[in-house]
C-alpha cells in the first residue's frame, strides 16, 4: 500500500501549479507591459471582464457596474499541466486571446489566499435554467456570499436562458478543457511574492529582461519544448521545496 502523497507526487495529469496568462487590451496596453505591471506591483487585480456564466442567469440590468463585478468579476488561472500551457495559445476564433506571458503559481499557495477551482454545470439536456436563477437569487437576500459563489460558475453544454428571453441562445459551450480556477472579484487584488511563483512565463528572446524585473524567478518560454528549460525547472522545483512531478 502507498499514501496518497507518494501517488499523486508523479501523477503527470495533476498538475501541482497554476497559472495566469496575460492578454492585451488594447494596442497601447499589449500583454508583455500588463506583466510587466504585474510583476512591478507583485498583485493581481481582476480587470473589467465578466467571466462567470452567473450573469445568465438573472436580470442584470438594474446593478451597478461594481454589482456587476462583484457577481460575475474575477482573476482567472488554469490548472493546466506546464508542459501543455502551449495548447491555450493562438487558438483561432477565440474571443480571449491569450498570450505566451504570464506567471505560473504553486496551486497550494493560491488554494491558501482563495482561488478555487471553477465549478462546471451540466447541460447539456438543457435543464439548468433553474439551477442558475436558484443560485443568482443569492444575490437579493445574500449578497456577500453571492460575491464568494457566482463569479466561480461556468456552464457547458446548451447555453442558459436567460430570464424573461423567448428563446435558448443557440450553439453549445464547453471550456471544461480549461481547467479553470478563479479568485472573485470581491476579494480584492491577489497579492504575492517570489515565494508563490515557480516560474513565469514569455517569449525565449524576453527572458532576460523579465528575469531581472523578478530576481530569483526563472522565466520560460511555453511555446517550447520543457526540455529546453530542464535545468530551470530543476532548480525551481529545488528552491521551493517542491516534491511533486513539474511537467
Amino acid at each position: 500500500m502507498r499514501s496518497i502523497d507518494d501517488i499523486l507526487y508523479f501523477r503527470g495529469d495533476i498538475s501541482p501549479f497554476l497559472a495566469h496568462l496575460t492578454k492585451a487590451r488594447n494596442v497601447a496596453m499589449p500583454a508583455s507591459r500588463i506583466l510587466t505591471r504585474i510583476i512591478k506591483e507583485r498583485r493581481l487585480v481582476a480587470g473589467s471582464t465578466k467571466v462567470s456564466d452567473g450573469r445568465f442567469g438573472m436580470y442584470t440590468l438594474g446593478l451597478s457596474e461594481a454589482e456587476r463585478l462583484c457577481f460575475f468579476g474575477g482573476i482567472c488561472f488554469t490548472e493546466t499541466p506546464l508542459s501543455e500551457v502551449h495548447s491555450l495559445l493562438e487558438i483561432a476564433y477565440r474571443s480571449v486571446d491569450l498570450a505566451p506571458y504570464g506567471l505560473v503559481f504553486l496551486k497550494d499557495r493560491l488554494c491558501a489566499k482563495g482561488v478555487s477551482p471553477v465549478v462546471y454545470i451540466n447541460n447539456e439536456r438543457g435543464d439548468q435554467d433553474l439551477v442558475f436563477q436558484a443560485l443568482c437569487s443569492l444575490a437579493n437576500t445574500r449578497h456577500d456570499e453571492a460575491c464568494k459563489i457566482l463569479p466561480l460558475l461556468s456552464v457547458f453544454g446548451m447555453k442558459i436562458t436567460p430570464p424573461g428571453a423567448v428563446a435558448r441562445p443557440a450553439g453549445a459551450v464547453d471550456f471544461r478543457w480549461e481547467r479553470e480556477w478563479r479568485y472573485p472579484y470581491s476579494a480584492g487584488a491577489l497579492e504575492f511574492d517570489e515565494n508563490d511563483v515557480f516560474v513565469g512565463l514569455c517569449p525565449h528572446d524576453s527572458i532576460a529582461r523579465y528575469e531581472g524585473m523578478f530576481p530569483g524567478v526563472g522565466f520560460i518560454d511555453p511555446r517550447r519544448n520543457m526540455k529546453w528549460y530542464a535545468t530551470k525547472l530543476v532548480e525551481a522545483r529545488q528552491r521551493l521545496n517542491i516534491k511533486f512531478s513539474v511537467v
